[in-house]
């Protein structure tokens, strides 16, 4: 007997099913390669004055970029060259910092790969036995310490 809808019918539905081959269920199982652009985004606590010495150092970055005719330079970009100056640079840091949870917070958007250094299985959290947002704390307020005891702003850019 054989049924009107050919859904029905078992035995063309056995002939008709895909044949799955091995190379299918390989691509499948693939892992996806992370973007070497991917960027992780680190807020860190800051006063009113720190947020005022932040803001004015970037007003005066931001000139340096016009005179060397690059795009403009926002808040979040020059506190994430600050960071980047301050883990390439160890001998300027302290861990001495007062660090208080003022609900204001400025951003720093580090590559994947750099913030391994600092969030990492060996990076400076782990080190200092200190948060990430503490050691970006410290290490942001290490760079301002050194800016104002003699440091160029031309060195970070």
């Amino acid at each position: 007997m054989s049924f009107i809808n050919p859904l029905f019918d078992s035995s063309k539905n056995e002939r008709q099913k895909p044949n799955v081959s091995l190379n299918q269920k390989q691509i499948k199982s693939k892992k996806r390669s992370t973007r070497n652009d991917k960027t992780h985004n680190i807020k860190f606590p800051v006063s009113s004055i720190q947020q005022i010495k932040l803001r004015s150092y970037c007003k005066q970055a931001q000139r340096v970029y016009q005179e060397k005719e690059l795009d403009p330079l926002p808040q979040t970009k020059f506190n994430t060259k600050l960071l980047r100056f301050g883990m390439n640079h160890p001998e300027i840091l302290t861990w001495s910092h007062n660090y208080k949870d003022s609900k204001t917070y400025m951003h720093t958007n580090l590559l994947e790969t750099e913030y391994q250094d600092i969030g990492g299985p060996h990076g400076y959290a782990i080190r200092e036995n200190l948060s990430e947002r503490k050691v970006v704390y410290q290490i942001i307020m290490s760079v301002i310490v050194w800016m104002e005891g003699g440091g160029s702003l031309e060195k970070i850019l």
